[in-house]
């Protein structure tokens, strides 16, 4: 084959399958962005979900339960069946649905806007602009939320078999698109507006729908959309009658009717709005409706041409339409707090906001400004999805961490959680109007159960709140508080003993460390005393530049744990010069706050980075910080110890791990 026909049949090519080419760039883009997420453990709502999926069955999930504030039986029935294939529910799994649904809703709107203007800058742009509309990050970070990403779906699957109907008149289609619509309600109450976005589609389709005559004008143009639309509004006031608990309520009294338009506005006027970080001390007011001014304007410009009409009533009506239903049903604090929220209406942004920029094509260098536009906002949509993921990252490293160390334990060690994040507040926000104060682990829910979910193991399971181990680095945030550190936590609320994290907040963000564990009983006599303190082990190992110590520590019975205790382990070299020493309580924690009862062992794990020198030993003991007073320390031989401190050698990772 020559040159030249080659690259006619690639042009061949090119042309035949220009849609789906189209479409597969966009879902890739949307699946790239989104990698992130499956890495993610079982967090939020989705905790949640599984809870009332737990008491459920194949025909019991079709019923209004008082357990869920919705009715929204596809949303569960997923799970049941994910439960039955694998005992659990794998996180991989549930984030990769997330992924996978949004990545299919990004091809069918790429497709529906071919479909229905036959402009491939249009179609692909609107698909890349969905990929990455920023107020979807939560929706698909978090499992518990692909209800919005799945009704969407439906709808556009709908839509594009609606179009198939009205064009070839064959009842398979109608059959597939009533499928659809009812599949969208019982997944998500919104999509009552299928009939709504049908007649949008209708009128933006004609030219691909053969020209009805005066006598089939209502039968071909009215009647499909609005047999769906009353259908919806039927559904709509018989949803009001189910027996559900209608959990978030509909009606406020602070007034908050503005600030959830102000919000509304934000996400439509998103590319302008992201401007408002830059300017910290322009309101939220202006920087709103200073955006919404342009995003008119911006329509004023396009509808001059007649052919950009329908479609700019398209993507206006559908995310208008989306965002009156959340602005008269939900309160401000709930809508703020869920960016989620506005999926739906974000499919109508990315097939309105092509349309409006596309007048900048016909100015100075043509597509090369409406190029460089869109280009700017769709990578500041990547910049702040990646920034939310991140801190869905840092929120949830605690959980991960858990995990890994939990992965060998015996299952019925418990785990205790210190200072576990509830949700964090970045210092500054990019948009003006909430969308950033997001949770990641919710009070609504209990800490067993995020163990048990992602360990795959029932476990014992306490969170506590310590306010002397937290500090403000500059960005607020919640923690867990499940116990009252007015009483020390009972010694039998996990008989095989557990082990501790302490999560930190830092300038850097979340940390969470595994700083030992708790056990029930102790072996063997003591390698020293420490006043009423007994040492039980120590072992130091050199690895990758810094020193792991591990000390194991019990009591005497006729001591109670003093909380003003605390223990040094210095780091020295081969002159006995001072490297680096870590001082704190056995875990960080106060002896007399998480372990008062004699016969349990305390084992402390600390890491310690000498940033000069080559450490050789390591010297310990306990003093009282009240006063600085070190308690007198003695060997196993009870032999008076030099300077009230034990001296012990370090060895190298190698040579612990043996030939």
């Amino acid at each position: 084959m020559s040159l030249l026909d080659y690259n006619g049949s690639m042009n061949d090519f090119l042309r035949k399958h220009q849609v789906g080419l189209m479409a597969l760039a966009a879902a890739f883009v949307a699946v790239v962005l989104y990698w992130p997420s499956l890495k993610l453990p079982i967090i939020y709502d989705s905790l949640l979900h599984i809870r009332i999926a737990r008491g459920l069955n194949l025909a019991t999930v079709w019923l209004p339960t008082e357990k869920f504030g919705f009715y929204r039986p596809m949303t569960l029935l997923p799970l049941l069946f994910i439960r039955a294939l694998f005992g659990r529910y794998p996180a991989w799994l549930l984030h990769g649905r997330n992924v996978g649904q949004h990545a299919l809703n990004v091809a069918l709107l790429v497709a529906l806007s071919w479909r229905l203007w036959r402009k491939r800058s249009w179609a692909l742009a609107a698909g890349l602009l969905l990929a990455l509309f920023p107020f979807a990050y939560q929706a698909i970070a978090v499992y518990g939320h692909n209800v919005h990403p799945a009704t969407a779906g439906l709808i556009l699957l709908g839509l594009h078999t609606y179009l198939s109907g009205v064009r070839e008149r064959k009842v398979g289609w109608w059959l597939l698109t009533g499928l659809f619509f009812t599949l969208g309600l019982l997944s998500h109450e919104t999509a009552v507006l299928f009939g709504f976005l049908a007649a949008l589609v209708h009128w933006n389709g004609r030219r691909q729908v053969p020209i009805s005559t005066r006598k089939s004008r209502i039968a071909r143009d009215i009647l499909p959309w609005s047999v769906f639309l009353i259908l919806g509004g039927l559904y709509a006031v018989i949803y009001q009658l189910l027996p559900i608990s209608r959990a978030v309520p509909g009606a406020e009294a602070d007034g908050g009717l503005w600030l959830k338009a102000l919000y509304l506005m934000q996400a439509v006027a998103h590319p302008v709005t992201w401007f408002a970080h830059l300017w910290p001390d322009l309101g939220a007011n202006a920087a709103v409706l200073g955006g919404m001014a342009l995003v008119f304007a911006l329509t004023a410009w396009s509808a001059r041409r007649r052919s950009h009409r329908l479609p700019l009533l398209l993507g206006w009506a559908w995310c208008l339409g989306a965002s009156f239903l959340l602005l008269v049903s939900l309160p401000s604090a709930y809508l703020l707090h869920g960016p989620r929220l506005l999926y739906l209406g974000g499919v109508g942004l990315a097939l309105l906001w092509p349309v409006l920029l596309e007048p900048l094509a016909q100015v100075g260098a043509g597509r090369l400004v409406w190029t460089a536009v869109l280009g700017f906002v769709l990578f500041s949509g990547w910049g702040f999805v990646r920034e939310q993921l991140e801190r869905y990252v840092q929120l949830t490293g605690p959980v991960v961490l858990v995990e890994e160390v939990m992965a060998d334990r015996p299952p019925a060690e418990g785990i205790l959680l210190i200072n576990l994040p509830a949700w964090l507040s970045p210092p500054s926000n990019t948009y003006p109007v909430g969308a950033e104060h997001v949770a990641a682990l919710g009070y609504h829910l209990f800490v067993e159960e995020l163990a048990a979910v992602n360990l795959g193991v029932k476990r014992p399971v306490r969170a506590i709140k310590l306010p002397e181990l937290l500090d403000d680095p500059g960005y607020p945030y919640t923690v867990f508080g499940e116990t009252d550190l007015s009483r020390p936590i009972p010694a039998d609320w996990a008989p095989a003993g557990s082990q501790v994290f302490v999560v930190s907040y830092t300038d850097e963000g979340i940390g969470s460390q595994a700083v030992g564990q708790l056990s029930s009983m102790h072996e063997g006599r003591p390698v020293a005393q420490f006043g009423p303190y007994q040492l039980f082990g120590v072992e130091a190992l050199a690895c990758d530049g810094g020193v792991e110590v591990t000390t194991s520590w019990g009591w005497t019975d006729d001591q109670i744990p003093s909380g003003t205790l605390s223990l040094f382990v210095q780091l020295l070299d081969e002159s006995g010069q001072l490297l680096v020493q870590a001082d704190s309580p056995p875990l960080g924690v106060r002896f007399n706050l998480i372990a008062p009862v004699p016969a349990w062992q305390v084992v402390d794990r600390r890491k310690l980075e000498p940033t000069v020198g080559t450490p050789v030993q390591l010297l310990l003991g306990i003093y009282d910080y009240l006063d600085g007073e070190r308690l007198p320390a003695q060997d196993g031989r009870q032999n008076p110890l030099p300077h009230n401190a034990l001296l012990a050698p370090i060895e190298n990772c190698s040579q612990a791990d043996g030939p």
